[in-house]
């Protein structure tokens, strides 16, 4: 991903991916790097829970996770 997505770019990838625990690993044992956190921009402040997207340092694929 070259730019970061809008918030509704980014739900509807959060949407189609699989969650995972936050620090939770996939295919070895190294964490998964976060690449997009949740948009600021467009969110209910009330809010307080944010998402992020990760991705596997070894086999790239990518989950979504809890951010707070």
């Amino acid at each position: 991903m070259d730019k970061e997505p809008t918030l509704s770019e980014y739900r509807r990838l959060a949407y189609t991916l699989r969650s995972i625990k936050a620090l939770g690993t996939c295919c070895s044992n190294a964490l998964l790097e976060p690449i997009h956190v949740e948009p600021k921009a467009g969110r209910i402040k009330v809010q307080v829970k944010r998402t992020c997207i990760v991705q596997c340092p070894e086999c790239k694929k990518m989950y979504v996770s809890d951010w707070d």
